[in-house]
């Protein structure tokens, strides 16, 4: 808290009061000295972390941008606080709102105090109808929260507090003058994985308003919501022993929590439209019923006199029930099923890739739906990379079963099961790569007929795709090529193959045939031999570099492994392990199964007693073998803050998933890395 107690800014607004804040800032109550009465306002107070000046000046332009909508939201709108000023002063910003007389939902919305479906049908109602006048001006609040959400005298809603404001506050400039977010703008739990990501939709706020709805019909807070132990998913069938509501409702309130934002409602107005027509349905069924049930004799109509139909009945209490017109082209909600949940006895030993059916795997939002939509387009290009164990091989084959679903041919390829002497001239690789590729589209082998002549190797591999395989097989052919690593060792192959790698898919934009060739290339180490950077697939195509599991995914996990921790012990193991899904993964697994607690394994992890000792003694290995490698590691475990390396020895330690960038340095990727390598690098 400052001390703006007792300060009169602008010789007009005396502040008197605390209201509340956090990191983005603080917010007062305030005297307006300037109108009679002296009437009460609210100041809020940005803190801006960064105050370097091109920072200001940056913070100062969106700063000006963003109140200009907020001037239009509370003019246009009854049920947002209109703004009254906004200034800097002193180097700081300042926003002056009106006062909203009355209480925020968490007077409402109690731990342990579940509300009935109807209480919440309504209250989700009022807030969808100010958040689809929100929405329809192209804003997302992103802090949809009970604290932001004032229920006025007269019971209306208020939306208070729009998180754009707060970008504000957590911008950073680098030295480039480019700017990002030091922090994403939300509130945990009610925040979503894409979201988290600095990637907010409209429907991240769709989905802080589900669990909303979810924490008012269960009393329990967001942290409390059990989730599907297989795909992590919240549904209504979770809470079948604690909550009494329709099918219908459930259906509604499952799709706005779904964790792939894209398997949500796009926006507020959409979802107002079908909580409508559900509403319109559950009524009319009532309403259907109801003659047989208030018929007092024969000769007395159920209907009012001028009534000739009860669907005028109807019609006319919707017309009284909604304001908005109704809309009579809405398809029903999807509705998702939950799967078993799994005993400690089926946890997975987590080696190697997840299968399909596994309930382990964690998807990383948006980047397995991108890949989905990029693998149907005509000749696509997809580019996979990141260290060892972080889901490569695990991501390539949900892409190319999701192909196989959808009417293509498709072919695995790991380039690690090739014998060395196939690296020995380009014609012998290129013959047991079309070979291979052959066999897994379960086609004969041709190769004596098609490597005939005096054409190149290339030449004699390209008409071997082209007027075979792909003239052959009449759907779109998806080709998974993994561990494309193993290609850069052999320099002279790897030019020559990935020029005609680069060449097809050049041909593809052009040439029927070759449209239906889709390629997925997936590698860790970086690029180190010298490509023409017109004749590599190194930068064109769908470039996919996986992240570590942010602490919401980590959650996820622990739901799965049928963990129920505080925020602090999620914040040790990611300390502990970073985000790097084996790591993590492992760590959960002996946890699960009770073999060790978080405080043994914190302890024992960096040593060679602990379950990662193969792991780190093979990294240490991999380091002893490179003097020059292995210094700089240890440059970076021994410095207390982020060291600038050569920018090759960098890349090759982040390859290895040992390090990560920052700016232009790098970090131990962590705390594991850090206290093993101090130890055991003299």
């Amino acid at each position: 808290m400052s001390n703006l107690i007792g300060v009169t800014l602008r010789n007009r607004y005396k502040i008197f009061q605390y209201l509340g804040g956090g990191g983005f800032g603080d917010t007062y109550l305030a005297n307006d000295f300037d109108l009679p009465g002296q009437p009460l306002c609210v100041v809020k107070h940005l803190k801006l972390k960064n105050p370097n000046p091109d920072c200001v000046n940056l913070a100062k332009k969106l700063f000006d941008r963003e109140a200009q909508f907020l001037y239009q939201l509370g003019n246009e709108h009854p049920q947002i606080p209109r703004l009254f000023a906004h200034f800097p002063e002193q180097g700081e910003f300042y926003l002056v709102q009106e006062y909203i007389n009355g209480h925020d939902l968490t007077k409402e919305i109690i731990p342990g105090s579940p509300k009935s479906e109807d209480e919440v049908l309504r209250l989700i109602g009022d807030i969808l109808k100010v958040l689809a006048f929100v929405h329809q001006q192209r804003i997302i609040h992103r802090d949809i929260k009970p604290q932001n959400l004032m229920r006025c005298q007269d019971g209306k809603i208020v939306l208070i507090d729009f998180g754009a404001v707060k970008e504000i506050s957590a911008l950073k400039v680098n030295a480039q003058g480019e700017s990002s977010l030091t922090v994403a703008i939300g509130t945990p739990g009610y925040m979503p994985s894409e979201q988290q990501a600095f990637r907010p939709e409209f429907s991240s706020d769709i989905y802080a308003l589900g669990i909303i709805a979810f924490e008012a019909l269960t009393g329990l807070k967001p942290q409390q919501l059990p989730r599907d132990a297989n795909n992590g998913e919240l549904y209504c069938a979770l809470f079948h022993n604690r909550v009494n509501i329709s099918s219908g409702f459930a259906e509604i309130l499952d799709r706005m929590v779904r964790y792939d934002y894209r398997q949500r409602y796009d926006d507020a107005t959409v979802t107002l439209q079908a909580l409508e027509q559900y509403l319109n349905i559950s009524q009319a069924q009532t309403l259907v019923q109801a003659p047989a049930a208030t018929v007092v004799s024969p000769q007395k109509p159920s209907l009012p006199v001028g009534e000739t139909s009860i669907f005028q009945k109807i019609w006319r209490f919707f017309q009284q029930l909604f304001s908005e017109d109704t809309p009579d082209n809405l398809q029903p909600p999807t509705r998702t099923t939950t799967q078993p949940t799994p005993s400690s006895a089926s946890f997975e030993q987590p080696e190697g890739q997840v299968s399909l059916e596994s309930a382990f795997y964690v998807e990383r939002p948006p980047i397995e739906n991108d890949c989905y939509e990029e693998i149907l387009r005509p000749g696509a290009l997809i580019r996979i990379k990141a260290p060892r164990q972080m889901g490569k091989t695990s991501l390539l084959t949900r892409i190319l079963h999701y192909g196989t679903q959808h009417n293509c041919q498709t072919a695995y390829l790991n380039f690690q099961s090739a014998d060395a002497e196939f690296f020995t001239n380009l014609d012998k690789f290129l013959q047991w790569f079309c070979g291979s590729i052959a066999q897994e589209l379960n086609l004969k082998d041709r190769l004596t007929e098609y490597w005939q002549g005096i054409l190149g190797s290339k030449d004699k591999c390209t008409n071997y795709f082209q007027r075979y395989l792909l003239s052959e097989i009449p759907h779109p052919i998806v080709l998974g090529l993994d561990e494309v690593d193993r290609v850069f060792q052999y320099p002279q192959i790897a030019s020559e193959f990935f020029a005609l790698l680069r060449a097809w898919h050049e041909t593809s934009k052009n040439k029927e045939s070759w449209k239906k060739l889709r390629l997925v290339i997936v590698h860790s180490k970086e690029v180190y031999i010298p490509l023409n950077i017109n004749q590599s697939p190194f930068n064109v195509g769908l470039p996919i570099e996986l992240p570590e599991l942010n602490s919401s995914q980590v959650q996820d996990l622990l739901q799965r492994h049928h963990l129920n921790w505080a925020e602090e012990e999620i914040n040790q193991l990611l300390a502990m392990l970073g985000g790097h899904p084996y790591l993590v993964r492992k760590a959960l697994y002996e946890i699960g199964r009770s073999r060790i607690n978080l405080s043994q394994l914190l302890q024992i992890a960096p040593t060679d007693e602990g379950f990662y000792s193969d792991l780190l003694r093979r990294h240490l290995s991999n380091l002893q073998e490179d003097s020059k490698l292995a210094s700089a590691m240890k440059q970076v475990v021994t410095a207390t803050e982020s060291v600038r390396l050569d920018s090759g020895l960098a890349f090759k330690l982040r390859s290895m998933g040992l390090v990560k960038f920052q700016g232009n340095n790098v970090i131990a990727s962590c705390e594991l890395y850090c206290l093993y390598f101090r130890e055991h690098l003299r």
